[in-house]
């Protein structure tokens, strides 16, 4: 807060950091202390999971033949929900997969591009043999199955089956035969190919690929199967509103929630026998079978901690340890971060300075007591230490002080921290003025600030608090004497 009482106007990130680097070692403790509680959770936790979920032997605390056949049976029920699981899981891929990619489900069946093609087909010879329904499932099949969709496929970022499930091929053959000048005894059929989807230059392009793969295709089986010919009658182009197909984008939609609602279900049902089987929940049952799983994949045994599994232990106790030393760290950094920013103490000179702005830097003080390497160092980054010995600095604050009040007679030295650490810092430095702290519990000393040239405050870190010092500041000011600076100490 500032001299106001208000919250600071802006924070150093640098007296921040160093703030928190100080205090370094509460953070790795609690670090060590939650990852500790976290990993002995996790293994025991384990333990107790891999003991229930081994059905080659019996639990050690005297399972019954009941109570054994019962867990069995649990365990089964189990694997098979979640093998159900991974089924539906797999299904849910597909269909999400489906509904986003798929041409079918970019259609605006109120908008719907259409195009029909009729074909003819005739043979010329009217003893067929069944030749001509040979024919017309030989295109049936090559306008399905074929490959020549694949380079527009790619050209248009989609799969050839999105793009094939919208080509409809319908074909009809007839006992009549038709004569003519030529060939009067010739025998015909009629294919007709709907093709539709999301635009119109998108049914026109397939359109056009379709149309000609018939030709080709015409070619290849006059050789292979019978001389025969098509002719293109007619192409009818429209746009219409289909409700078949926005019926079918509806089943689709509904089918992906059945699905989503079948998983829900599925772990329901394995939460249940969780809890049949004394476990917490269904994520106990899950680990254990997918570590069984890439086990089985990897060409090893899985080893349950009843027996052997020691490791799995670690291993599994290891990942909530590394999660809490994390989380441990990350909690204590807050609550420094937030008693940095919120806190009502002062701690740093930085903190002090760039709250009361208004007020000249005088000195500070080494900080006083055991220090590690560490606090140190981050002390003279943030300008709480200097290089000086502890007697040279308290020299050069006590010469500035000189020289900032040497124009003015009467001298008040006030503050608001530990009044005995106070007067010991004035004496030792050598201070010339009335050293009287603590202005609020001294009603003579508020009366006699307007007898004075001049104030020097001196505030104690990690003692002094933000609202008094505002509230003192406010004080002085009202008497009308000038605050020519403040010490820290």
């Amino acid at each position: 807060m500032d001299q106001n009482g208000k919250e600071p106007t802006f924070i150093s990130i640098k007296d921040l950091f160093f703030f928190i680097l100080k205090r370094i070692g509460i953070v790795l403790l609690a670090g060590v202390i939650l990852g500790g509680v976290l990993f002995g959770y996790k293994a025991a936790k384990k333990t107790n999971t891999s003991n229930v979920l081994d059905t080659s032997v019996r639990l050690s605390d005297g399972e019954t033949d009941i109570q054994y056949q019962a867990r069995l049976d649990n365990v089964g029920r189990a694997r098979d929900i979640v093998d159900n699981i991974a089924k539906i899981n797999l299904q849910l891929d597909i269909q999400r997969r489906y509904i986003s990619d798929s041409l079918y489900m970019q259609i605006n069946p109120e908008n719907e591009y259409e195009a029909n093609i009729q074909i003819v087909l005739k043979l010329e010879d009217n003893d067929t043999g069944g030749l001509d329904t040979a024919l017309m499932s030989a295109y049936e099949y090559d306008i399905k199955a074929g490959s020549y969709l694949n380079d527009y496929a790619d050209k248009i970022g989609t799969r050839p089956d999105y793009i094939k499930e919208l080509i409809i091929f319908s074909s009809k053959t007839t006992d009549s035969t038709i004569l003519t000048v030529n060939d009067p005894a010739d025998r015909a059929g009629s294919m007709s190919i709907r093709i539709y989807g999301p635009t119109e230059e998108f049914v026109d392009d397939v359109t056009e690929i379709v149309t000609n793969e018939c030709r080709r295709f015409a070619e290849d089986l006059k050789k292979t199967v019978a001389n025969h010919s098509i002719s293109v009658l007619d192409v009818n182009k429209m746009i219409r509103i289909d409700s078949s197909t926005r019926d079918g984008q509806v089943n689709q939609v509904a089918k992906l929630e059945t699905l989503q609602k079948q998983i829900v279900t599925c772990n329901e049902s394995l939460d249940k026998v969780a809890k049949d089987l004394g476990l917490s929940g269904k994520n106990d049952i899950l680990s254990t079978f997918e570590e069984q799983a890439a086990a089985e994949s990897a060409g090893t045994t899985y080893e349950f901690t009843k027996n052997s599994g020691i490791k799995s232990i670690i291993k599994s106790g290891a990942k909530f340890g590394i999660l809490g030393f994390a989380g441990g760290m990350v909690l204590v950094m807050l609550v420094l971060l937030l008693k940095y920013i919120f806190g009502s103490k002062i701690f740093t000179q930085t903190q002090f300075f760039n709250n009361f702005t208004q007020i000249r830097k005088i000195g500070v003080l080494k900080p006083s007591g055991k220090r590690s390497k560490l606090a140190s160092f981050a002390d003279l980054k943030t300008e709480d230490d200097s290089l000086l010995s502890a007697d040279n600095n308290k020299k050069l604050i006590s010469a500035n002080f000189a020289n900032i009040t040497k124009e003015y007679g009467k001298v008040l030295i006030t503050g608001t921290g530990d009044s005995k650490a106070a007067g010991e810092a004035v004496k030792a430095m050598g201070l010339k003025g009335d050293f009287k702290p603590d202005i609020f519990n001294s009603l003579d000393i508020l009366k006699s600030i307007p007898d004075y040239d001049a104030v020097v405050l001196i505030e104690q870190r990690g003692n002094s608090l933000f609202r008094n010092v505002s509230n003192e500041i406010e004080l002085i000011n009202n008497g009308g004497t000038k605050i020519v600076g403040a010490i820290l100490i």
